[in-house]
């Protein structure tokens, strides 16, 4: 599976009652695949996996499966710190008709690199499909090192990628640099991404691209081949809304920006809230700015 390049990591389009707005993920995947991404994330971070119920979750997979229809590889979130239950909602993902999964570091417990490594195994032994680790530590406060993932590259073949949110440069150049040949390594941050695909990461998971994902394309391919001044000029450009859209708890200000677009994706989930009405004017005018919107 080829994964180089801009996934976007969508938000889950909700109705008021949170069950899925099946019309509004139809719009949503479109405005992706037409502006050039080249895979799907499902129920990340982005994707509000902790807010919703497992009912709502399998139909969100059910429905973004049915509207990418094919066109490109779509990759499920499986958020959950239990080997148990992330064995079932793989298992669910996998017969809804999901190309892989990025799972996230077991958390709260808080292991170390070899009760990480074992659960890995363990999960992929259970679910026999193609899987990338999603490493977050700011968000787990776990971090799983290069050569843990190196290790769990070489032990299983269906290990074909990892995202990378570590903010730490020197991780990534050390990931880049032990397990780049082995699995397809991509960026998780917005911040650092065009620089870690000039260092040699092979993409990126974005959760601007939402919004912007010609953006991102443009981005990558310009890096990617060494352009360096301008995939630059390009990240700079759009750096202020970059900057806007995670100022206040993600994905709240992307959806109020998706939704001024006219890509309504309705409310996030409890706990999380609307943006405050000064980030409302504050992403209106950079969007006015940007000519994204009149």
């Amino acid at each position: 599976m080829n994964l180089t390049g801009i996934m976007s990591a969508i938000v889950t389009p909700l109705t008021e009652a949170y069950t899925i707005d099946e019309s509004a993920m139809k719009r949503l995947i479109d405005f992706q695949i037409e502006r050039g991404i080249n895979s799907l994330l499902v129920l990340g971070g982005t994707g509000e996996y902790s807010a919703l119920t497992m009912e709502v979750r399998e139909q969100a997979v059910l429905s973004a499966v049915k509207y990418s229809n094919g066109r490109i590889p779509v990759i499920v979130g499986v958020l959950e710190p239990g080997i148990g239950e992330a064995t079932k909602f793989a298992l669910k993902a996998k017969a809804a008709g999901a190309d892989a999964i990025l799972v996230v570091t077991p958390y709260y417990i808080h292991p170390d690199q070899e009760g990480m490594i074992d659960w890995y195994k363990r999960l992929d032994a259970a679910v026999n499909m193609p899987m990338l680790i999603y490493n977050i530590p700011y968000r787990t406060y776990v971090n799983i090192q290069p050569e843990a993932v190196k290790a769990l590259a070489d032990a299983c073949p269906n290990i074909i990628g990892i995202k990378e949110c570590s903010p730490n440069l020197g991780q990534a150049i050390d990931l880049i640099r032990t397990c780049g040949d082995r699995i397809t390594v991509l960026s998780g941050e917005e911040f650092l991404c065009t620089s870690e695909i000039l260092l040699g990461m092979k993409g990126g998971i974005m959760a601007s691209a939402n919004l912007v994902p010609d953006v991102w394309v443009e981005i990558y391919k310009k890096a990617s081949v060494g352009k360096n001044n301008e995939a630059t000029e390009v990240l700079m450009k759009y750096y202020p809304l970059f900057k806007l859209l995670f100022k206040e708890i993600n994905p709240g200000p992307l959806k109020y920006a998706l939704s001024i677009i006219g890509l309504d994706c309705g409310p996030v989930a409890s706990p999380l809230h609307e943006p405050s009405d000064k980030l409302k004017k504050e992403l209106k005018r950079e969007l006015t700015n940007l000519g994204i919107i009149k």
